[in-house]
């Protein structure tokens, strides 16, 4: 069989672009991106957890200050992203 044939065949079957991701993915794990890329989404993830704790903890604290009578003109307004 000559190469172009193969190649052919190969191309058709869908190979070179499951080749090319696997490729792909060896050289990420070789050079270090794909860990990078992985750990920049644990620090997301992290900062979006304390982020979502002090949100809860400032509404809670509100309606604690309003139930114990302090007049919602009087407290801070929420800050804006």
């Amino acid at each position: 069989m000559e190469i172009g044939t193969l190649i052919q065949i190969l191309s058709t079957l869908g190979i070179g672009a499951i080749l090319l991701k696997l490729f792909e993915g060896i050289f990420q794990w070789a050079t270090g991106r794909s860990k990078r890329e992985h750990d920049a989404w644990q620090q997301r993830d992290t900062e979006a957890k304390k982020r979502r704790k002090l949100e809860e903890y400032a509404h809670q604290l509100r309606h604690d200050l309003i139930d114990r009578g302090v007049p919602q003109d009087k407290l801070p307004p929420w800050p804006d992203y």
